[in-house]
């Protein structure tokens, strides 16, 4: 019965960050319009990634026995709503670029956190191919962060602290 409900738990596990990888697509798509033409790259290559990931997540859930939904997921839903409310609350141009810096990072964080959860729970489960699959995404998201962490530390945040 505790093997069925670990099972059940990776194949959950598996949706939630499909419908995450979707949302994180689109929202990546727009969200550097705006930026400079570093994050505008960034942002696009980001859409593609998700595009990729999300590809990928369905084809480990239905190997799992899973069927791919637009369930919600009330983490990412979370992490997407709080990001707008940011976003739109910064009205200085440069200020903006750093709240959207920062909501790539939180949600970014998110992916982190889910990617190292579910690479072990697939490692522990028996599914090697699946652990090494999602730990190629886990990477690459950790990439991104530090690009991201790169960008904002170099030149986006000091210019939103000085108002230039």
């Amino acid at each position: 019965m505790a093997k069925r409900d670990y099972e059940q738990f990776y194949v959950e596990g598996l949706q939630a960050l499909k419908t995450a990888a979707d949302t994180a697509r689109d929202a990546s798509a727009n969200a550097g319009r705006d930026g400079t033409p570093e994050i505008r790259s960034m942002m696009e290559a980001g859409a593609k990634s998700f595009a990729e990931q999300a590809d990928t997540l369905t084809a480990l859930l239905e190997a799992a026995g899973g069927t791919a939904s637009d369930r919600p997921n009330a983490f990412m839903d979370g992490i997407q709503n709080g990001s707008r409310q940011m976003i739109a609350a910064a009205k200085d141009p440069e200020v903006r670029l750093a709240s959207v810096l920062g909501a790539a990072q939180i949600a970014t964080h998110y992916f982190i956190a889910a990617y190292g959860t579910l690479a072990s729970t697939a490692k522990h489960l028996g599914r090697e191919e699946d652990a090494r699959a999602i730990t190629r995404m886990l990477d690459e998201m950790k990439a991104g962060d530090e690009r991201f962490s790169q960008i904002a530390e170099g030149d986006a945040n000091a210019r939103a602290a000085s108002g230039a």
